[in-house]
């Protein structure tokens, strides 16, 4: 079990330790996505997504494509982005 220090989950240390994991671009996009989504909607994501994967352009482009979606939702529901 992870125990929030450097190194223990890629998420973490994107999110909370502002370490580079996937470069900056594609970590900067997973950010944007923390901030539009639950805690629990991102973990899913990751899990499906991205935890099984250390291809760097890989996680870039789907993390763009979830942040696109996200940003989509966003708009339709009405939020200021």
């Amino acid at each position: 079990m992870p125990n929030g220090t450097v190194g223990d989950h890629p998420l973490t240390d994107i999110l909370f330790h502002k370490v580079e994991v996937y470069g900056r671009e594609a970590d900067d996009t997973i950010r944007r996505i923390a901030e539009l989504c639950s805690r629990r909607e991102l973990e899913e994501w990751w899990d499906r997504e991205i935890s099984w994967s250390s291809d760097t352009h890989l996680v870039l482009v789907k993390s763009q494509s979830r942040l696109a979606e996200l940003l989509r939702r966003a708009k339709e529901s009405g939020w200021e982005i």
